[in-house]
């Protein structure tokens, strides 16, 4: 039997668990947009309203060629 994992590595394991999970979630929603899915189709599969939806992802892009994604937002006027 191994050693239980203290309250405090729990915490670290979850955080990195949820940081992979959260950018997964971004490169699935910037390939959506990519591929001309609608906001509010993305919204429903995000179970939230198209408008959070859209202000949350609108500056996650995604390049195919690369893979890469990114987050751009506008640069201030």
């Amino acid at each position: 039997m191994g050693r239980r994992a203290t309250p405090l590595e729990r915490v670290e394991t979850l955080t990195a668990r949820l940081e992979a999970l959260t950018a997964d979630r971004d490169r699935a929603v910037a390939e959506a947009v990519a591929g001309s899915v609608s906001w509010p189709e993305i919204a429903a599969a995000l179970g939230v309203s198209t408008q959070a939806a859209h202000k949350r992802y609108r500056w996650v892009h995604y390049d195919p060629a690369t893979g890469v994604v990114w987050h751009e937002p506008p640069l201030p006027a």
